[in-house]
């Protein structure tokens, strides 16, 4: 029987009847047993990672609930983890993860990746279960990061249709007075060095077991290792919390940043430029081809100095945690937020000519929004074969934002960049003196007022003795949302929508610690009204042309989950297919806007986008020193015809009037262990090692469209750390070969991290 009918086979019988029929059982309580734990459906970070192993997430759920029992595919990475890899920023937060890859590692507003072959942008990411909307993040505040893979909407609301990114926050622990400290310096291969320092204090009130603060923070100063990129960045993660009483819990946390960073990686990704990685693309791959021929180093960035985004952030979220009885709960969230970009950057891509058009964008804008979310859990059992956990909830969003896009072209001779002129001038910064643009004239300015209100309900039921639990969700969101044209204040769109998604799935436990789950997901999000062209110069008629997509995503999901080696080692088995419609793309080209050379994009929709295959994790412990994430994908992928020309090496016959997805490797390997020789008062050497690869995929190059990598790709990490009473020593190297890794964009040269922290 193949997957995908077993899927269905598991599925029907679990369709609406079931979820009806557990919403309409009594609900009075049994007798609860004197090993209750409070707060347990909200308690998300009171858990500790053993090895690399987490055996509960709230994400996929909206409570915490064992990772086994949840009918869908969940990630989880852990704060130790992210100490071993050296992991500071959002790109990096998911590196190891199976199938998911930053879309760019600098660009926007730190919310893009590719996961299971689907880009995600715009509400993919949360904190703590609440849509915080999309920006740069520095680790040092967080515990922990979920990821789940596929729509998370029937409880978590409108979100990035293909997967969510659930950052925990740290919280304050009662009863604990600690203070750590680290100091990081790191280098590559081409001399970009960067300083940073960190530390986290928590505070209880001497003589208090009701209250507890603590605040983590981080200062970054240094360069990005492709040229004229720099980075200055201010993070503060202040947090309280009251234990009002044995049952009630308010907890206050808040993140303060102020960052100056990259807004692009000019010279990789689209634009390639760098002779290592124009040698993994076959058309480039010749000693005839003009830039190749130049042997542009790994760091080149041929725009020049100018590149930056200037982001504040000011979140605040409020928790309030009660337990009623000893089976009903209740959690309250409010939150408020504010996000400011100033984003400004000279551009210039074209992959066939030597000499190319410059141009200067950028954007400034505003957004700012608040959430009220509330959640009601009773936690109840019928009959000694029959259990219960009915879950229901609402949220709140009022949002609203403002941005102006802004372009020109230099003057001569900056209005063309000679990538030839630039080698021989030793690639200096000087070259790019006197440059200036006359006119920056604004080619946008739009204001945006949204408002939405959800409602949802979740049924779990567990039938003898928990071995078979059902589970179903369903949410309704009601969605306002109006954008004016600030520059001839007219109304240029708006929608007035209601929104239905859903999710229904089973778990079978042949034990305890192995278990057989099917889930099947829906999610459709509010209709999206796209600009078709971007890049262009102001006044260019074609910038007033838009088009409206409405995305919905469908995934049908079966797998194993099991625990190994005495639950010390998770492991899971998953295959799983998605159907995704209303995506976008955008197409980059080279052409001509008001008289002058640009490269622009436009922007199209994906027909029918799907992906399929299965996924082989495990993550914890092998025994008491070596501690493992490993993960093999296998996929396929591919969407209707968007009007590129059909790609070299896609098998048209057996996919007729399709091409494939791009930034989708056809499968990709993950593994990363660390081994401890450390005494039992946990001083001493462990040494820790890691190799990421990719299977052949499809690119996108300016100028080319979808073009096939076809070599696989390996990148390998090591490093070793030195405890010493409370100090510890740690070296981590990445990318020990020096090549490059090329998915979306390309990852570092050979980096070295030496970092000393300590902790009281």
């Amino acid at each position: 029987m193949k997957p995908i009918a077993l899927l269905r086979l598991v599925l029907a019988p679990l369709s609406a009847g079931a979820l009806i029929t557990g919403l309409s059982a009594q609900t009075a309580p049994a007798a609860e047993s004197a090993e209750t734990i409070k707060l347990t459906p909200f308690a998300v970070t009171a858990e500790k990672s053993s090895g690399y192993k987490v055996s509960s997430a709230s994400a996929a759920t909206r409570t915490n609930t064992a990772i086994i029992d949840i009918p869908q595919t969940v990630d989880i990475v852990t704060k130790e983890f992210w100490d071993d890899i050296g992991a500071t920023t959002f790109d990096q937060s998911f590196k190891y993860v199976a199938n998911v890859y930053v879309r760019n590692r600098n660009a926007g507003s730190g919310d893009g990746i590719s996961l299971r072959g689907f880009e995600i942008f715009g509400g993919s990411m949360s904190v703590d279960g609440v849509r915080m909307g999309n920006n740069k993040r520095d680790l040092v505040g967080y515990e922990r990061l979920e990821v789940v893979k596929g729509p998370p909407s029937a409880v978590q609301g409108r979100a990035g249709g293909t997967g969510l990114l659930n950052y925990i926050l740290k919280k304050p622990e009662i009863g604990l007075n600690s203070v750590g400290v680290k100091y990081a310096l790191s280098f590559d291969e081409y001399d970009a060095v960067t300083n940073r320092a960190e530390f986290d204090a928590n505070y209880s009130l001497k003589g208090s077991t009701k209250l507890a603060a603590r605040v983590a923070g981080s200062l970054q100063d240094g360069d990005d290792y492709i040229q004229f990129q720099k980075t200055k960045n201010y993070a503060l993660y202040p947090s309280f919390k009251w234990e009002i009483s044995p049952k009630t819990d308010l907890v206050l946390a808040a993140e303060l940043l102020d960052f100056n960073t990259p807004s692009r990686e000019e010279g990789h990704g689209f634009a390639v430029y760098p002779e290592k990685m124009r040698r993994l693309i076959p058309r480039f791959n010749d000693p005839a081809d003009p830039i190749t021929a130049l042997g542009l180093p790994y760091n080149f960035n041929i725009s020049g100095p100018g590149n930056e985004e200037k982001t504040k952030v000011s979140n605040a979220t409020l928790f309030l945690t009660h337990q009623i009885n000893d089976w009903l709960y209740f959690r309250q969230v409010g939150h408020m937020r504010y996000f400011s970009n100033n984003t400004f950057a000279f551009t210039g891509e074209d992959n066939t000519r030597t000499t190319v058009n410059s141009q200067k964008t950028g954007s400034v804008g505003w957004r700012r929004g608040s959430t009220a979310q509330g959640d009601l859990v009773a936690k109840y059992s019928l009959r000694d074969w029959l259990t219960g956990t009915t879950m229901v909830g609402y949220s709140y969003d009022d949002g609203a934002n403002e941005n102006s896009n802004f372009s020109g072209i230099p003057s001569a001779p900056f209005n063309t960049l000679s990538m030839v002129a630039i080698k021989a001038s030793g690639y200096s910064a000087s070259y790019y003196n006197g440059r200036v643009v006359p006119t920056l004239a604004r080619t946008a300015y739009t204001e945006n007022d949204s408002y939405s209100y959800g409602q949802f309900i979740q049924q779990d039921v567990g039938l003898f003795k928990n071995r078979l639990l059902l589970t179903g969700g369903l949410r309704s969101d009601h969605e306002v949302t109006e954008t004016r044209n600030k520059l001839t204040g007219l109304r240029a769109s708006g929608a007035n929508t209601t929104l239905n998604s859903y999710r229904y799935g089973a778990t079978y436990k042949f034990r305890p610690d192995l278990a057989l789950y099917a889930v099947k997901s829906v999610q459709n999000d509010a209709p999206n009204t796209v600009s078709r062209y971007n890049g262009l110069i102001a006044g260019d008629p074609r910038l007033s042309e838009f088009f409206t997509v409405a995305p919905l995503t469908e995934l049908n999901e079966v797998g194993i989950k099991g625990e190994a080696l005495q639950g010390r080692l998770s492991f899971t088995v998953t295959y799983w297919e998605m159907i995704r419609v209303g995506s976008t793309v955008n197409i980059l080209a080279n052409g001509i806007s008001q008289g002058q050379n640009v490269t622009f994009g436009t922007v199209s929709e994906i027909p029918g986008a799907q992906s399929k295959g299965y996924e082989i994790t495990a993550y914890g412990s092998i025994n008491d020193r070596l501690s493992l994430i490993a993960n093999f994908t296998d996929m396929e992928v591919s969407q209707g015809f968007t009007g590129q020309q059909n790609t070299a090496g896609w098998t048209a016959a057996s996919n007729p009037g399709r091409i494939p997805l791009r930034f989708a490797p056809e499968w990709n390997l993950n593994v990363f262990g660390k081994y401890s020789f450390r005494d039992q008062q946990s001083q001493g050497w462990e040494v820790k090692a890691g190799v990421a690869a990719v299977g052949p995929l499809y690119t996108q190059l300016t100028g080319f469209g979808l073009t096939l990598l076809p070599d696989n790709q390996y990148s390998y990490d090591a490093g070793a750390a030195y405890r010493w009473k409370n100090y510890n020593f740690d070296l981590m190297v990445t990318n020990l070969t020096n090549v490059p890794f090329f998915i979306t964009r390309d990852q570092a040269p050979r980096t070295y991290r030496f970092s000393v922290s300590a902790k009281w």
